[in-house]
Formats: C-alpha cells, structure tokens, sequence
C-alpha cells in the first residue's frame, strides 16, 4: 500500500510538474500538456529577482517534495538514502521541464530543497524524541 500511495504521489507530481499552466488547471480545470523536443537553452536556470518567482509555485513545489520525500521515507526508511532519491528526483523533473514548455528554475530547486530537508528534519527530530522517551524512566 505504501508503494502505491508513492506511485500516486508521483504522478500527480508529474502533472503538476509538466503541464502547460498551472494557473489555468486550479483556477479553469484546464490540463494541457505541450512537448518541445528541442527546448530553448533560455529555459535553463536563467537568473532573475528572487521577487519575481511566483509565490504560488514556490510553495506548490515545497509542498510536492515534502509529501514526496514522507512517502518515499516510509518506502525506503533511510534518511540519507531517501534525500540522495529526492534530490535526484528534483534535479531530474526540472532539468524535464523544459521539454514540456515550462523552465528550468534556480528557485524552484531551491523550493523543492526546502520541502525535502524540512520533512527530514522533521522526521529526525520525531526519531530522536521517539528515542529520548523510550529511555526516560517514568516518574512515579
């Protein structure tokens, strides 16, 4: 079940990951997708004002790769196992982005960096209390 829950996850993520307007698919339903199969090198990493990012994308790629990096953590229970996975995971939908119209982006690697740390650290932290209580003597 948890493989499964991780598929989903996945492909939901593709979704959201390649289509053409995000905006249009929460506000209209629209879905479409677009495949460039010689995308611009303009759609790599260019560089521009942190104020310019679209708030509603950084977060929604945060908020994809801390459920990601939660499921793929209880599939492969290995925190640094699951990181190098999410990252190469990250690093690889990004570097796919442009191919479907959308571009490769410094900011959203940065937001997928946050999800993923901000989910393990949580995890360590639970781990290590789990740990502390389990050797605390209870008082009386």
């Amino acid at each position: 079940m948890k493989q499964l829950g991780l598929a989903l996850w996945i492909i939901v993520m593709c979704i959201g990951l390649f289509i053409n307007n995000v905006a249009a698919f929460f506000l209209e339903g629209h879905l479409s997708f677009h495949i460039n199969p010689n995308p611009s090198a303009d759609l790599y990493f260019p560089v521009y004002p942190f104020m310019q990012a679209s708030a509603f994308e950084l977060t929604g790629h945060a908020l994809m790769f801390a459920t990601f990096t939660y499921l793929l953590f209880k599939n492969i229970p290995r925190f640094t196992l699951t990181f190098g996975f999410a990252i190469l995971f990250a690093l690889i939908t990004e570097l796919l982005q442009p191919f479907f119209g959308r571009g490769a982006d410094w900011y959203d690697l940065g937001a997928d960096f946050v999800g993923i740390s901000s989910v393990l650290i949580f995890l360590k932290i639970e781990k290590s209390m789990a740990g502390v209580q389990h050797i605390t003597p209870k008082n009386h």
